[in-house]
C-alpha cells in the first residue's frame, strides 16, 4: 500500500551485552529527487574529463565512466505520500503551502490522485534504486521555485525565495501592490510591474507579531 512502513528487525539484541538490536525502516513510495543534476552526476563528469586528459577518446571515456557503480552512489530523496496519510485539518494549510516541511504535488501524469512531499522524511538511498525508466515526471520551472524555497524554509532561510523573486524585477517599476493576509504567520504579496507581470510573494510576519509557540518539555539530564 502506498505509504506503507514497515520495520524489519537486522539482529537481535546480543545476549547479555544490553545493547540494542539493529532494525531497518522500509518505506513503499514514489519519490521526488531533491539532488541537484550537478550533484548527480559530479564524479561521473570529474571522472570522464580525467579520462579524456588521459588520452582516451570521448565516447570511450563515457562508456568507462558509466560503467563504474562507485561514481555518485547515492541520491537525496523525499516520499510523495497520499492526502490520507494527514490529519483533514492540516490538508488546507498543506494546499496553500502555510505547513512547513510540506511540497503539494498537483496530479503527476496518468495518476489521479494528489500527492504530498514529506521533507521531514528526507533520504539518502543508492541512485540504483532510482532506474530512468521508472521516472514519471519532471517538475516545472515555476514548482521548481517553490520547491527550494520550501527547503530552505524547512532547512535553512525562511525568506531566501522572497530574495530570488525581488532579483526576477531588477529593472523593472512595480506600478501596483494588492497585500492579503494568507494566515497568522505570512502575508502574501502581488506586485503589478510595469511590463504586465505579476510576482507572488509570502512575506513572514516579524516575530514579535507571531502567535506564541507551545514548546514541548524535555526531560532535562
Amino acid at each position: 500500500m502506498l505509504g506503507t512502513t514497515q520495520r524489519m528487525a537486522l539482529w537481535d539484541e546480543p545476549s547479555g551485552t544490553g545493547a540494542p538490536g539493529v532494525s531497518a525502516e522500509v518505506r513503499f513510495s514514489p519519490v521526488l529527487v531533491l539532488s541537484h543534476d550537478c550533484e548527480l552526476e559530479k564524479d561521473f563528469n570529474e571522472r570522464v574529463r580525467e579520462l579524456i586528459v588521459g588520452g582516451m577518446a570521448e565516447d570511450a571515456a563515457i562508456l568507462e565512466a558509466e560503467a563504474d557503480p562507485t561514481l555518485d552512489p547515492f541520491v537525496v530523496v523525499a516520499p510523495l505520500l497520499p492526502y490520507s496519510a494527514f490529519a483533514q485539518k492540516r490538508h488546507p494549510g498543506i494546499r496553500d503551502g502555510q505547513r512547513i516541511g510540506y511540497f503539494p504535488l498537483e496530479r503527476l501524469p496518468h495518476d489521479g490522485g494528489d500527492y504530498v512531499v514529506d521533507l521531514g522524511h528526507v533520504s539518502t538511498v543508492s541512485v540504483e534504486l532510482l532506474p530512468q525508466r521508472a521516472k514519471v515526471a519532471s517538475l516545472a520551472c515555476e514548482s521548481v521555485y517553490e520547491l527550494r524555497y520550501k527547503l530552505s524554509e524547512a532547512y535553512a532561510i525562511r525568506d531566501l525565495a522572497v530574495l530570488q523573486e525581488l532579483e526576477r524585477m531588477t529593472g523593472r517599476t512595480i506600478v501596483r501592490v494588492v497585500a492579503q493576509g494568507k494566515s497568522q504567520k505570512k502575508t502574501s504579496l502581488q506586485l503589478y510591474l510595469d511590463d504586465g507581470d505579476i510576482v507572488h510573494l509570502e512575506v513572514r510576519k516579524p516575530r514579535e507579531f507571531l502567535p506564541e509557540e507551545i514548546t514541548r518539555e524535555r526531560p532535562r539530564d
